[in-house]
């Protein structure tokens, strides 16, 4: 039986206890209030309380002064009008995966439904593109511009991505071009998500996937990228992970090795993002009209953002307890400090 109740109650400890500490950003990992158990009755039940979850988050940020990214929230999809009464029977309802962004206000300040579905989601879930292409027919309005949008934050400008979109360097560049200079990644991601076959050539191929990929994403794009995974018995294929990936740097020093169950401080300094952006000059050629690859570009750049040319913040990357029966499953969490100008990374 999962138990979002007590789930929520469990992560907003863990975010006032973050911002006891100084933080300014709590990060919550993907399915922090149900777990991934989709074939339990109580999962599609629990989307509609999404909503009502959102509001609780809102108020908590404006309490604590604190941003938060909470995680996701599978809820509900807005039914469009031609699904309404005159349907001979009622239709199974359409649920969406959905981090959001909260400032520390209590404003919303941006959402994003996950578009990378990992292949047994696709049974459950509806992603940001079908539901975007399914609105459009019904409501025979257009679509929307991209799945994959920046918005301006009190840190900067903001990207979310989920999961299994960390296999999709195109879903990066599409951030990057508008602006993005962090990307904050909720996450449930274990060993157990590779077959028998691969995992007989390597037990941890995941893990080192999640890492690796982390690390060249943050490369590549010169952005930080904020890494939040639910945590768990490890026998149960949790492997955690949770960390920062800088480029120049790679994992900031204070992120999570493995899958215990915590929250840590970490300071990170995004004059690193600029450096690097300056050696590399990747979003400069990202922008060139006579770029080589200019036609991905165009494709790409669907959305802007305002520019914001550093960050300085304090990120609190709390994940998620999960009670699948009356079992108590780890929470994993991370905090991000704000660095004052001229400081370094302090370990």
């Amino acid at each position: 039986v999962l138990d979002a109740e007590h789930n929520f109650a469990h992560a907003s400890e863990q975010i006032r206890l973050a911002a006891s500490q100084g933080a300014s950003l709590a990060v919550l990992p993907e399915y922090h209030l149900t777990g991934w158990v989709p074939d339990e009755p109580s999962f599609a039940l629990s989307a509609e309380d999404g909503s009502r979850y959102q509001q609780r988050y809102r108020r908590l940020a404006a309490e604590l002064h604190i941003n938060i990214c909470a995680g996701t929230v599978v809820s509900h999809a807005p039914e469009s009008r031609k699904n309404g009464t005159n349907d001979a029977a009622p239709k199974k309802p359409t649920l969406l995966n959905t981090s959001y962004f909260i400032d520390h206000d209590g404003q919303l300040l941006g959402a994003y439904t996950k578009t990378n579905l990992w292949i047994p989601e696709r049974d459950h879930l509806t992603s940001s593109i079908d539901y975007a292409h399914k609105m459009s027919v019904d409501e025979g309005t257009p679509a929307a511009t991209g799945p994959h949008q920046v918005f301006d934050t009190p840190l900067g400008p903001v990207g979310i991505l989920v999961c299994w979109d960390l296999a999709f360097p195109e879903a990066f560049r599409q951030l990057v071009l508008a602006g993005a200079k962090i990307i904050i990644m909720p996450s449930y991601w274990t060993l157990s998500d590779m077959g028998r076959e691969g995992l007989a050539y390597n037990a941890n191929c995941e893990r080192m996937f999640v890492e690796n990929a982390l690390t060249t994403r943050a490369f590549e794009n010169t952005a930080a990228l904020i890494y939040c995974n639910a945590t768990g018995p490890a026998e149960q294929g949790f492997f955690g992970c949770s960390q920062v990936a800088l480029p120049i740097v790679g994992k900031v020093p204070g992120s999570f090795d493995d899958g215990e169950e915590g929250m840590r401080l970490v300071d990170v300094d995004m004059r690193v993002v600029e450096i690097a952006e300056r050696n590399y000059q990747i979003r400069k050629d990202l922008k060139r009209v006579d770029w080589h690859y200019g036609g991905l570009t165009a494709i790409l750049m669907t959305a802007a953002a305002p520019g914001v040319d550093f960050l300085r913040f304090y990120v609190s990357h709390s994940e998620d307890e999960v009670l699948v029966t009356k079992q108590h499953e780890a929470v994993n969490s991370s905090i991000f400090r704000q660095l004052p100008r001229g400081r370094g990374i302090v370990e």
